[in-house]
């Protein structure tokens, strides 16, 4: 039978809720975490509101296909791979979402659930929801494949994978490079995230030497797949004494489950459901690919309805992911400058053997023991005529056959052990060749040890050593920590030793991301000075390369050739070196030397696009046409999504709607060719991109200028440079180091463009040179007075940076007064809020802006507690009830805590007034969620505060019983340390456990004492995403007002009522309208 594969290219109409556009303003979260790294978003543009407009989008949809799967994939939403269907057995073995229904879970806010995610260089994919550009092949061996990626927008590294269909193979195979496009190192991390459908049957199925899974950053570790105790990890939860983590239907709570690198050696992960014995098998090597995740939101109703706000109809589902050069969320690996790694990761379906022992691309097993025999079952992926299969006792063979193994039939048997004990065993599955398919031997458990929790890093005085503070310094840059600075680290090192070589040269390469090219140059020189203080050719010369980049950006040519040479002595920047040597030989027109520097780089670095496209190019400009041409054809074959080689191409057939169709939607990849181009020189070819791009993006325009002034062309790039400052800024956010040098030219030569100003200032606050910034935005004010997203981003910087607060209002307050944005009146509310403005004047702001408050949930719940703050409870819970909230994820809690409190206070002020039956039906209606909420209930909901004032309400009516029932769910401990629990003290008082709630209300002080004696602390961990606030809270005021008010509430249970109000008092100094000083002044009589 001759095997084929189809491939088609079509629209496909699917229902789609359509997020709000996003927003365009420069986004600075300088302290978010996300994923537990940093949530710093510039220059992706940010989506932070979510519609429940549903209309039919056509989407380009291709479709891989041969008799065993089909798979679709989705250029349009990040390139994902949308679903793969198990045609055999008539399974989704990939999940299938039927719609695109988005929610506020990526970094840039609009995520969608289902297929498997490509999560790179960073975990989500921070362009999960964007366009990434496609092209499909064919193969000679018949397979079909279509390639779906881009550039990434932080550093401009490439990531692409290549789906994949053979014949007569029933797997998906992904084809990955990713490519470090730039001369600097760089970090990345790949998780494919597979999406499945899950109910009360199915099983995530870790290897069978998986005996320990852990957290997040690895700060909580526990058994598996049967857990004992609790896992300490921001949801503490105790899995008692035994708890199969491996069923869906076990795990209540939101959470991950990793392997650690070690923890594993075999290649595969699988989840199956046992009920309709249909599953996914994930192969890929474990020595680059040790990571392997279950991401679960929990069985249950915040898990449902988690669901529900990514779906209409499909799921539940579990996240079944692989990482390759990672093991965990946060886990970067670095690349060196034009380094490039090729990896495969394959997925297919599984069907009625069972819970999968070992897998490899060519078929997965089972092997148990069933009572008094051993099962044994096969899946393959291909077919393997006269397989042979083999169960064994060292040399003693209990079981042999064969037979021809195709991918629809499965083979499976049961055999009686006859004595032998099960453990001993090996089952086999060969080809006819010989060749091992598949094999397993029992594991037995008690081999693998748990890894060590990662603890927090200390502060830097605290480390005794140099060599313990570079690590740190460089553990948290590795990291992308999002709370703690690498740069403390290697300053507190350099304070103590100001000649160290590994702490300088790490300043030095910050310095140089940072565009701060004179401190890179003189971190350098530091390093390089101890470095040569006894050998003049030292075995590490980083810091020479850094030092010859940063002349190279400064148009120090001769001296960053000098500097360069001496880095290309070691093998480590040898590549990366000549290719600069290069280009500075292509700025002298010595091409023939740049040609043989290149031929160097090549040698050494073969994968390095770029050098190819440059010699490519050096070729044509020596008239060696025939070559060149060859040479870009070859690479944009190689790569087809490579746009350097293309427009090499181009110069030899005209291929200019090919480019603008597929690059077209991003012009920084015009960009990223433009800044080569100009880095050799060649600034007539960069001008000819720009000129085929067809584009108006304002940045492109400043280039242009720039360009022409380089060819002496002036009086055009006075023209061009008039034009461009006239441009909408739009989603325009500069971030490349090139970005400089040609908005430093526009500002200097055109004194009319704010905008210019307002660009460079937006990069340099990203690149935290925040007084440059500053000085570049008054200046733009200066040009035009109206400018409203200067002005806007001045009051981030005079409150942030400067703590000016009366400067930042009146720059917001004017900002939003020429821009009628929805984003700008959440932050104005957000500088008030933090300015302790009244709540009288901050609810009158609402008032004036109606049409804003309605764009966004953040503002309409800001208004509900401060209506709530009022003791207009009534007017706030109607208010909450008829409004349909979209939840950013890592911010739930926040209205569902708001909703109980106030129902709460509305049943104590009835209660009060002698309305018992009002106020039971308050606090039973606090316990209840609405559905349009967006979110529901965990475990860890604290609604100890209602059950104790409706117990005290049912005591009152004569309820005893009832009344210690609602103690006692008062009194379940459910989550961290809050003011709450001073209610949990109080109820287990009620229930005559008088220790323990001592011991409870004696924790809630200690807390606080601990804040406040470690206020400067910031929180190391930080796997969710709260939602984002745009100003960089004061941790010291956040910590103490938070330790003030925690032992003002635990003095009040424990009675010692006026140490409580100093305690509140002291908290209300520093913050006075903070909801739980509001919500504390209203309960302190009322028990």
């Amino acid at each position: 039978m001759k095997h084929t594969v189809t491939l088609t290219r079509a629209q496909e109409n699917i229902p789609t809720y359509i997020p709000k556009p996003p927003v365009a303003l420069p986004m600075f979260f300088e302290k978010k975490p996300y994923q537990g790294a940093t949530g710093r978003l510039y220059p992706l543009p940010y989506s932070d509101g979510i519609t429940d407009e549903k209309k039919d989008v056509s989407y380009e949809v291709y479709t891989l296909e041969n008799e065993y799967i089909q798979t679709k994939i989705l250029p349009a939403i990040g390139g994902k791979i949308l679903s793969g269907y198990d045609k055999v057995g008539s399974y989704d073995f990939i999940y299938h979402n039927h719609v695109i229904k988005p929610a506020l879970v990526g970094l840039a806010g609009a995520w969608i659930s289902g297929g498997i995610e490509f999560n790179w260089p960073q975990h989500h994919r921070p362009t999960t929801f964007m366009p990434v550009e496609a092209s499909a092949e064919e193969n000679a061996d018949g397979s079909k494949t279509v390639w779906v990626g881009e550039v990434e927008p932080f550093n401009r590294q490439k990531g692409m994978v290549g789906i994949t269909v053979e014949p007569g193979r029933s797997y998906i195979k992904a084809k990955v490079r990713v490519y470090n496009r730039t001369n600097q190192a760089q970090l990345f991390m790949w998780w494919a995230n597979l999406a499945v459908s899950v109910n009360n049957d199915y099983r995530t199925i870790f290897p069978p030497d998986v005996e320990w899974a852990n957290d997040h950053d690895r700060r909580a570790v526990i058994s598996w797949p049967i857990a004992k105790g609790t896992y300490h990890t921001a949801r503490p939860f105790n899995y008692g004494e035994g708890t199969d983590l491996s069923r869906y239907d076990s795990v209540k709570i939101p959470s991950s489950f990793m392997v650690s690198q070690g923890q594993s050696d075999m290649d595969f992960l699988a989840g199956y459901d046992g009920g309709i014995q249909k599953g996914i098998a994930t192969v890929a090597n474990h020595h680059i690919s040790p990571g392997k995740k279950l991401w679960t939101w929990g069985h249950g109703d915040f898990g449902d309805m988690w669901c529900s706000n990514l779906t209409d109809n499909d799921g539940p589902y579990i996240e079944l992911m692989t990482g390759v050069y990672t093991d965990n969320q946060p886990d970067f690996t670095w690349l060196a400058p034009f380094e490039s790694r090729e990896f495969e990761q394959y997925w297919y379906p599984v069907r009625d053997i069972g819970d999968v022992k070992n897998a490899s691309i060519d078929a997965c097993m089972n092997f148990e023991q069933r009572g008094e025999n051993a099962y044994v079952g096969f899946n393959v992926t291909g077919s393997f005529p006269n397989a042979k299969i083999t169960v064994r006792d060292g040399e003693t063979f209990l079981f042999t056959e064969t037979c021809d193994m195709v991918p629809e039939k499965t083979w499976s048997r049961e055999l009686a052990l006859n004595g032998h004990e099960f453990k001993n065993l090996t089952a086999e599955l060969r080809s006819e060749t010989g060749k091992l398919l598949v094999s397993y031997t029992p594991y037995v458990r008690g081999q693998k040890q748990p890894i060590e929790p990662r603890q927090p890093v200390k502060r830097p005085s605290e480390y005794d050593s140099i060599e313990e503070l570079f690590i740190n310094g460089l553990h948290l840059e590795q990291y992308k920590q999002h709370n703690y600075d690498a740069r403390d680290y290697y300053r507190e090192a350099l304070r103590r030793d100001p000649g160290d070589i590994r702490c300088n040269t790490a300043m030095g390469r910050l310095a140089l991301k940072d565009g701060k090219f004179e401190d890179c140059i003189a971190f350098c020189d530091k390093a390089i000075e101890r470095l040569t203080s006894r050998n003049q050719h030292p075995m590490d010369t980083e810091s020479f390369y850094l030092k010859g980049l940063a002349l190279q950006y400064l148009g120090k040519l001769d001296e960053a050739y000098d500097a360069l040479y001496r880095a290309a002595w070691n093998n480590g920047y040898a590549a990366g070196a000549y290719y600069q040597l290069a280009t500075i030989d292509a700025c002298r027109k010595d091409y023939c030397t740049a040609l043989s520097h290149l031929e160097e780089a090549l040698v050494l670095n073969s994968r390095n696009s770029r050098a190819v496209n440059l010699k490519a190019a050096i070729l044509r400009k020596l008239g060696r046409l025939d070559e060149a041409k060859a040479l870009s054809q070859r690479e944009s074959a190689h790569d087809l999504l490579d746009l350097w080689s293309r427009v090499e191409a181009g110069y030899f057939t005209d291929n200019t709607d090919e480019i603008r169709a597929m690059f077209g939607e991003k012009p920084e990849n015009y960009l990223d060719v433009v800044c080569a181009y100009m880095e050799a020189g060649f600034y007539e070819d960069a001008l000819h991109l720009i000129d085929l791009s067809g584009s108006s993006y304002p940045l492109l325009a400043y280039y242009r200028a720039f360009l022409l002034h380089k060819l002496s062309r002036e009086d055009e790039a006075i023209e061009v440079l008039t034009s461009a400052a006239a441009l909408d800024t739009g989603l325009c956010f500069p971030s490349r180091l090139e970005d400089i040098a040609v908005l430093r030219f526009a500002i200097e030569e055109n004194a009319a463009d704010a905008n210019a100003c307002y660009y460079l200032g937006s990069l340099f606050y990203d690149r935290f040179r925040y007084d440059e910034a500053i000085a570049l935005w008054e200046q733009a004010i200066t040009r035009n007075g109206k400018h409203a997203k200067t002005l806007r981003n001045l009051a981030l910087a005079y409150f942030d940076k400067r703590g000016d607060a009366a400067s930042a209002r009146v720059c917001m307050e004017r900002a939003l007064e020429n821009r009628h944005d929805p984003r700008l009146l959440f932050e104005y509310q957000q500088l008030l809020k933090n300015m302790n403005v009244s709540v009288q004047e901050r609810l009158d702001v609402y008032d004036k802006y109606p049409e804003l408050l309605a764009e966004r949930d953040d503002c309409y719940l800001d208004r509900i507690v401060l209506l709530s703050q009022q003791g207009r409870y009534e007017e706030a819970i109607h208010a909450a009830k008829i409004k349909h909230f979209h939840i950013y994820e890592g911010g739930e809690g926040n209205l569902t805590k708001q909703h109980a409190w106030m129902h709460v206070l509305y049943g104590n002020a009835l209660a009060a007034e002698g309305k018992t039956e009002a106020a039971h039906k308050a606090y039973l209606d606090g316990i209840d969620l609405p559905k349009s909420y967006g979110e529901a209930k965990t475990w860890f909901n604290q609604e100890a505060h209602i059950y104790f004032y409706l117990g005290n309400l049912l005591a009152q009516e004569g309820h005893p019983d009832e009344a210690a029932k609602a103690y006692e769910e008062a009194s379940v401990p459910k989550a961290i340390v809050s003011e709450l629990s001073m209610f949990r003290g109080l109820a287990l008082r009620k229930l005559m456990r008088f220790t323990e709630a001592e011991q409870v209300l004696r924790e809630m002080i200690d807390t606080g004492t601990s804040q406040i004696e470690n206020s400067d602390l910031r929180a190391y961990y930080g796997v969710g995403a709260p939602t984002p606030m745009p100003f960089e809270y004061d941790i010291v005021k956040i910590n103490t007002v938070n330790g003030h008010v925690l032992r003002a509430y635990g003095l009040l249970g424990l009675g010692h009522r006026e140490q409580a109000l100093q305690e509140i008092e002291a908290a209300k100094k520093l913050s006075p309208n903070d909801f739980r000083i509001y919500a504390f002044e209203q309960i302190k009589d009322t028990f």
